[in-house]
Formats: C-alpha cells, structure tokens, sequence
C-alpha cells in the first residue's frame, strides 16, 4: 500500500507537533493545549506518546484502506484534516502557550511537565 501525499503530509505534521510538544514541555515553557490530550499526559511521557501516534496512524490507516472505495472522498477528507490540525494546532498554541505569557494568567493551567515531573 502505498502512502497518499496527505496522508504523508499529516504524519509530519503530527510528528512535528509530538516532537515540539515534548521538547517545549521537557524545557517547561509550554503547557499541553488539547484537553483530551492534557489527560493522557498526567499519566506519563509514554502514555501519551502512544495516545498521540494511536490517533494518528489508526485513522490514516482506515483512510488509505478506504481510499481504493472511494478514492476522491478520502483526498478531501485528508486535506480536510490537515487545514483542522494545523489550525487547532496554532489556535490552541497561541490561545494557551503565547497568550498566557502576555497576560500573566496561570490560573488552572493544563497538563505541564512539573505535573508529570517530566525532565526533572
């Protein structure tokens, strides 16, 4: 089976924001943003890395098995998904990293790497 360019273009994205993700909470100077993912966190680095990689590859892989059914359908949901991701990405970034620096705000922040007491 052979990967669709949105569906490679997606594991990149999702990749990069893992990575960042992680490395901004190991230096903790960032906060985990998505709620469902916040959860996962408190249980640990591991957790929550394979939460985040589980719904990522598990959708792509029903979406390139489907693709050979419904070939233009499954393109546009893909580079529906990416236009989310990176939007949700970028919100949620500036909404709770960059626009809770700015206005001092640290009431009831999200999952953070002290939580965890990840890269301590």
């Amino acid at each position: 089976m052979t990967l669709t360019k949105e569906s490679i273009l997606l594991i990149g994205i999702a990749t990069f924001d893992l990575a960042t993700t992680l490395l901004l909470l190991g230096a903790g100077i960032a906060y985990e943003g998505n709620p469902l993912m916040a959860y996962y966190l408190r249980y640990g680095v591991g957790t929550f890395v394979m939460v985040k990689l589980s719904l990522i590859f598990f959708p792509i892989l029903i979406a390139e098995w489907s693709k050979q059914y419904k070939p233009k359908f499954v393109r546009f949901m893909l580079r529906a998904t990416i236009v989310t991701y990176l939007g949700a990405y970028v919100v949620l970034f500036l909404t709770v990293n960059v626009g809770g620096v700015l206005s001092g705000s640290t009431a009831n922040p999200p999952a953070h790497a002290a939580d965890i007491g990840y890269g301590q």
